[in-house]
């Protein structure tokens, strides 16, 4: 649910310094993904959209807050994203005195994202790569333990009788932060800036993201993202040469390819598997799967339904991998092992290697998870890697295909219910958020809604959204498990089939 009105936030953005082609693109509703931006005409390749100055961004930097509290209690909003919340909530209350007033008042008011959820909804993403991420109970802390002694202290900003800066607020603008938030260098506001602690954005390609601040860029983040249809993408510094606009240093977006007149505007993304989606924006992506993909499948992990997200993954902890090679070691698994082991994880870390392995609709597993086995179950790989400082090699020999098929069936146990109840909740929905499986794309028009969506309650949903995503996951761990046991001998390969 949003309040969301276009020509007040264009009006805005405008006045406000920014500048947007008027000519080519405009904003609108698109059915189960909220506002977006859509192309009014025909749009060539690298043609420019839009531009926000650097005045625009709203972050900690651009804000007057931090002028008006101490450093102690400055420094005390230095985790996570605790600054630009408290900017945020800062902001919100300044009503049209604050410069991003057009801004934040055209922002989503309600999100139903999985942070929204009941216990019994959440408790439907179990075992789902969401479970441990949605982190409800820890941003409440976060907000009781740093936002709220500040709060309290200054009713001069934050008066007590406001909405703004409750604890419902800080889950609105930490929802809208997880949504809509890029990363910039923090150096760009200030060469003597530090950035907070642990600050981390989902938007962000660098590697190094310590040096990142998560921030607001109006306009940029109206664009949507879905699976490989991006045909934009937002530019720093560019310089325009547009009559009647003084530019200013800031983010410009560009058509990466010709867009046609009435298609929808996508961000350049990474394409997100499901689970992501749903956790920032509450909605999932349904599309045809590629012969390609379906090959990997079962008959009975298909069941009729051959649609799902192609981006979809399971990302496989360290400490599970750890695990499957205790259990496929056995006996030589000993406190001699043990204390190497922990050597081992240390280097492969210091090496700046992830202990996340994903899984994808893939023939092949990842070279990375391939090595880290190795590491942990050969001693040559170990001295080898200690002597030379380079990875083991990555040949998925019977060994590591075991500790893969254990490691995968222990990951496949956390879920609840099977295949077919998953396909059979997903079925039973039909509405304008998942559009009856014939369209190449999420979005349906409104003509198809009205003729083929009754309504369907929030809980309802809810339910079908988290089966999705535990739908695709189970497919992936499925067939990643066969091609773990394809790589076992006979025996070896029935011992396995009999102990899932």
């Amino acid at each position: 649910m949003t309040s969301f009105i276009s020509d007040e936030f264009l009006a805005w953005f405008k006045k406000a310094g920014g500048w947007y082609n008027e000519k080519l693109l405009d904003l609108k509703p698109f059915p189960g993904m909220g506002y977006g931006a859509v192309a009014i005409d025909v749009i060539p390749e690298d043609t420019t959209l839009f531009h926000i100055p650097d005045t625009l961004i709203l972050s900690p930097y651009t804000s007057d807050l931090s002028k008006l509290l101490s450093e102690a209690e400055w420094e005390t909003l230095s985790h996570g994203w605790c600054r630009l919340i408290m900017v945020m909530m800062y902001e919100t209350e300044r009503g049209d005195q604050s410069r991003w007033s057009g801004y934040l008042s055209n922002m989503p008011e309600e999100f139903d994202t999985p942070m929204m959820w009941n216990d019994e909804e959440r408790s439907e993403l179990e075992g789902t790569d969401i479970e441990d991420r949605i982190g409800k109970e820890d941003a409440e802390e976060e907000y009781k333990s740093y936002l709220l002694p500040v709060i309290q202290a200054h009713p001069e900003l934050f008066p007590p009788s406001s909405s703004s800066h409750t604890l419902a607020s800080f889950h609105l603008q930490g929802s809208r932060i997880l949504s809509r938030s890029f990363t910039v260098p923090s150096s760009r506001f200030s060469d003597d800036i530090s950035p907070p602690k642990d600050d981390s954005s989902d938007f962000s390609d660098d590697e190094d993201e310590q040096d990142e601040v998560a921030v607001m860029i109006p306009f940029a983040d109206m664009l949507n993202a879905a699976f490989e249809k991006d045909n934009a993408h937002l530019y720093t510094d560019e310089e325009l040469d547009i009559e009647g606009y003084t530019w200013e240093k800031g983010f410009t977006m560009k058509s990466t390819k010709t867009i046609d007149g009435n298609d929808q505007i996508y961000n350049t993304y990474s394409s997100p598997p499901n689970s992501e989606l749903l956790r920032k924006y509450g909605h999932v992506d349904i599309l045809p799967l590629s012969t390609e993909l379906l090959d990997l499948l079962s008959e009975e992990e298909i069941r009729g339904w051959p649609f799902g997200n192609p981006a979809d993954e399971v990302l496989l902890e360290g400490t599970l991998i750890v695990d499957a090679v205790e259990k496929v070691l056995g006996g030589k698994a000993d406190d001699k092992w043990r204390k190497s082991n922990a050597k081992r994880v240390d280097w492969w870390l210091e090496e700046g290697q992830e202990d996340m392995f994903p899984l994808s609709f893939s023939p092949q597993f990842d070279d990375d998870l391939i090595a880290f086995i190795r590491l942990l179950l050969y001693d040559h790989e170990w001295l080898r890697a200690k002597k030379k400082g380079k990875l083991p090699t990555t040949v998925l020999d019977n060994d590591v295909a075991s500790v893969i098929v254990e490691a995968l069936s222990r990951r496949k146990s956390r879920y609840t219910g099977d295949i077919n109840s998953d396909v059979e909740m997903i079925a039973s929905v039909s509405v304008e958020h998942i559009p009856k499986p014939s369209a190449p794309t999420a979005v349906v028009s409104a003509d198809n809604i009205a003729a083929n969506s009754p309504s369907v309650d929030a809980k309802t949903l809810r339910k079908c959204y988290a089966a999705i995503v535990r739908l695709g996951e189970k497919r992936i761990l499925h067939s990643a498990l066969r091609i773990a046991q394809s790589h076992l001998p006979q025996k070896r390969k029935a011992d396995a089939d009999l102990s899932r």
